[in-house]
């Protein structure tokens, strides 16, 4: 959504550090049939979970427990007159508008508004998104974008299966955990640096998909790219898999993705003299230049015998600053200089000489 109001140089660095790619034109179509397409993954697993209940003569599942939902808001302030053009992408693409606030007058009012927002778009999973002081008298715009899922398993994990079990945490020290344990065909791969392997939630539309590092972390982490993308997607191969899954709930505090943007190169957008925003509002009403004063992320992920439940939300905070003056360059008349009088519509030199000494008063 932010890039939709980039131009010229910061266009160019978000779209080369978001990997867009050729596909850079049509990036807001896609993310629309995106949107669309996952908004039907909830309605097919329901489908598939009533066809089991059916077959195994259970009861009706519930529909609280099949979710799928990705869902963006714009919070603007009130008195910048955001371009058409970018409100039309708003709206064809991310299904929002621009909710006017007061961020000059009404700050935390107005951070309280869209906290609140998250948290209902995410069934309460993720809270208090912006803390307190992330916004200030700059803030201009934040752009939101909120996910939430909860989905069961294809085939649920046995309770009576969950048993404690060791877990060796990066520093070599271990913590005791409840580990959920399940022998099933499953989309699995070794490629030599990890194990790979894919637990399908009901309706097998999404999966969660697990990679096991053989080395460290950290290593393995920093050999993923945007070239590696096989790496996290399900395995076409299936085994027979003894799987021991630990039980996970966790909620992240809010981080800033800021400086890693940045290190992808997508430097000009931070810039509050260089940042050019005008697709957002060409001319703002108090002379400042539009650019993101940071990128807030918070997640969630519970992983049960049930099936998972993740959320997360991002917010772009869009902030003002007034265009810095140029420093102004010295000019120090401290030796002799030539002065003129001129007709500036002619050209005519009314008057011309020089001053040697600004002490001598000439003659009488």
């Amino acid at each position: 959504m932010t890039y939709g109001g980039a131009r010229g140089q910061t266009a160019t660095e978000m779209a080369t550090a978001l990997h867009y790619g050729a596909a850079a034109g049509a990036i807001f179509d896609g993310q629309n049939g995106l949107s669309q397409a996952l908004a039907s993954r909830a309605a097919s697993a329901l489908t598939a979970g009533q066809q089991v209940a059916q077959q195994n003569e259970q009861p009706a599942p519930s529909q609280d427990d099949f979710q799928l939902q990705v869902v963006n808001s714009v919070w603007g302030e009130q008195t910048y007159p955001w371009a058409q053009p970018f409100l039309t992408t708003l709206a064809k693409s991310y299904g929002t508008g621009v909710y006017v606030e007061d961020f000059i007058h009404q700050l935390d009012p107005a951070r309280q508004t869209i906290n609140s927002w998250v948290s209902t778009e995410t069934a309460q999973k993720i809270n208090n998104l912006l803390p307190e002081g992330s916004l200030d008298d700059t803030t201009r715009m934040v752009l939101v974008n909120a996910i939430h899922l909860k989905l069961p398993w294809a085939t649920p994990f046995q309770v009576a299966g969950t048993a404690p079990a060791s877990f060796t945490r990066a520093d070599g020290s271990t913590v005791s955990a409840p580990f959920m344990n399940q022998t099933e065909e499953l989309p699995y791969s070794d490629d030599g640096t990890a194990q790979i392997v894919a637990l399908p939630l009901m309706g097998g539309q999404v999966s969660v998909v697990i990679a096991l590092p053989h080395g460290d972390l950290a290593t393995y982490e920093a050999g993923l790219t945007a070239a590696t993308p096989d790496a996290l997607a399900p395995p076409a191969s299936s085994a027979s898999v003894a799987i021991s899954l630990p039980k996970v709930t966790f909620t992240s505090p809010t981080f800033s993705l800021a400086q890693p943007l940045q290190a992808m190169g997508m430097v000009q957008a931070f810039n509050p003299q260089a940042a050019n925003f005008t697709g957002m509002c060409p001319t703002t009403p108090d002379g400042a230049n539009l650019y993101v004063g940071d990128v807030l992320q918070k997640a969630m992920v519970a992983v049960q015998e049930t099936g998972v439940e993740a959320a997360a939300a991002t917010a772009v905070i869009v902030a003002g600053t007034a265009v810095e003056e140029p420093a102004p360059i010295p000019v120090v008349l401290d030796r002799p200089f030539v002065i003129a009088l001129v007709d500036v519509p002619t050209g005519a030199l009314l008057f011309l000489g020089h001053i040697e000494d600004p002490t001598a008063a000439g003659s009488p």
